[in-house]
């Protein structure tokens, strides 16, 4: 099973998303708040991360810069921001260059494809690990 840490502070967003992709195959753990989502990546190491950028406190960049400071999840983790529509492009490219591998709308993507989405970028990962 594939390790997800969703880090949001939306529950709606959260139980919705944890029970899809739980049944599609993901161990889920979630974070409401960027220090919590922070302590469970250091002590779980997940292989993907699901990150909403507009954490109240701290800012889903900050998360980022964080955990690009820490060898092995840098090499191991991959992320996938969770972006409102009205985000501003300079954050979302901000986020990008600190190292997030996509992002997907919190208001477009079906659960569905969302899960695909992620298994891509499973893929993409382990092909480049393998080339």
């Amino acid at each position: 099973m594939t390790k997800l840490l969703l880090i949001t502070h939306d529950d709606v967003l959260a139980k919705a998303y944890r029970a899809h992709l739980a049944r599609a195959g993901f161990e889920v753990e979630v974070a409401t708040t960027g220090y919590a989502g922070l302590a469970k990546a250091r002590q779980w190491a997940p292989a993907l991360m699901l990150l909403d950028v507009t954490l109240p406190g701290l800012h889903g960049l900050d998360i980022l810069k964080w955990l690009r400071d820490v060898p092995q999840l840098v090499t191991s983790m991959r992320v996938v921001l969770l972006i409102e529509r009205t985000l501003c492009r300079e954050i979302l490219d901000e986020c990008l260059m600190w190292g997030a591998d996509s992002y997907c709308y919190k208001d477009a993507a079906s659960p569905q494809e969302l899960v695909e989405h992620l298994r891509a970028i499973l893929r993409s990962h382990t092909h480049r690990l393998h080339v």
